[in-house]
């Protein structure tokens, strides 16, 4: 099976999260992603636990499909040979904070000297302008000051990492259209992409609502679109948006007595009293039977462990454990119904000798003599 990208080489100098899911699923739509480690221990999440036969597990979830290469970017060798490995490669994607790369003569200008076709993607928390550009952050900075939190009844951390991923799918999507448009100009790119603006589209709807309505619909503010318990004590989630799928759930849960009151504003606290009332008189499995074939968008709230579990997720395959319990996730990048190979990920410096031996790069002293 011939992939997308096979014959495009990434050189990642990312770590942790947002870069590590980018450049996996490049990887598995064929490129191939080398990952550049420093000695002093390479990619955080290789050592975070828990770890599974010796390396983290977030790390073994992350980075399939790809080739580890050691290579010290603080020394000048190092450097040397780097700047070797660009003139073969398509896409270099870093998420070092702005001026890191500069300092090690690694930066996108000089990079792109060396290789004019190059595209180099720098994903960072603000991006590489601006007063923030300096600042540290972590996602639950970026979503609170992108409005995802303040949307809420009550702020508080969300169940995900939003910024972290949004960013990773726009790492994707900004190299797949420079690499298209390098197809037309025969010129590379240079990308600046920031988590927190990552996160900006998540609150597009909030954010308009806030400036049309002063209240927004979608963060449990309105009855239909909420979060209930049931007899149980068990959550489940309503989101019966649209008129006719209101309707049927009034009707399944025998109150059509509430229908007219659907999007009135001056209507929500007495329609979340009525339903918080209506869905403790039963059990979670009870509610779903009822509301199965009711066509009314009501779901169970499923727990991260129990999520492999699912109907829908097993007959797609979307997730699951391996081996001795490893935790998988397929790309949901799909191209067509065949099944991407898999690789396990790499060791640590496993690939160094193979990379620089490929580019013809033999001259590597002590650092090849690191390959584990």
């Amino acid at each position: 099976m011939t992939l997308p990208l096979e014959g495009i080489r990434i050189l990642d100098l990312t770590r942790l999260l947002p870069g590590g899911l980018a450049t996996l699923m490049l990887a598995d739509l064929g490129a191939d992603v080398i990952k550049i480690e420093a000695p002093d221990g390479g990619d955080y999440a290789r050592w975070m636990p828990p770890l599974v036969d010796g390396m983290g597990a977030m790390f073994r979830l992350l980075n399939r499909n790809k080739r580890s290469a050691i290579l010290d970017l603080k020394d000048a060798q190092g450097q040397a040979a780097f700047h070797h490995l660009v003139h073969s490669a398509d896409v270099i994607i870093e998420s070092f904070r702005p001026g890191v790369l500069a300092r090690l003569n690694c930066d996108a200008d000089t990079l792109r000297r060396l290789n004019p076709r190059l595209v180099v993607c720098s994903l960072s928390g603000w991006g590489q302008t601006g007063p923030y550009v300096d600042r540290p952050g972590h996602d639950l900075n970026y979503v609170s000051l992108a409005g995802l939190l303040g949307s809420m009844l009550e702020p508080q951390p969300l169940g995900g990492q939003i910024a972290d991923i949004g960013g990773a799918y726009c790492a994707v999507a900004a190299i797949l259209a420079a690499l298209l448009q390098r197809v037309r100009t025969n010129e590379g790119s240079i990308l600046d992409l920031s988590l927190f603006e990552s996160a900006l589209p998540f609150v597009t709807i909030q954010w308009m609502e806030m400036l049309y309505n002063g209240s927004t619909t979608l963060t449990g503010r309105y009855a239909c679109y909420a979060v209930y318990q049931t007899a149980d004590q068990q959550p489940c989630a309503l989101a019966a948006l649209e008129p006719k799928f209101w309707a049927n759930f009034c009707l399944a849960v025998e109150r059509p007595d509430l229908i007219p009151y659907h999007m009135e504003a001056d209507k929500q606290s007495y329609l979340i009293q009525e339903l918080r009332q209506i869905f403790a008189q039963k059990t979670r499995e009870a509610w779903l039977e009822q509301l199965a074939d009711a066509d009314c968008c009501f779901t169970a709230i499923t727990s991260p462990a129990a999520v492999t579990d699912d109907p829908q997720v097993k007959a797609r395959a979307a997730m699951g454990l391996a081996g001795h319990d490893q935790p998988w996730i397929a790309s949901p990048l799909r191209l067509g119904a065949s099944p991407v190979p898999m690789t396990p990920p790499p060791g640590f410096g496993e690939h160094t000798q193979q990379v620089l031996a490929d580019a013809g790069w033999a001259t590597m002293g002590s650092q090849q003599d690191d390959v584990s």
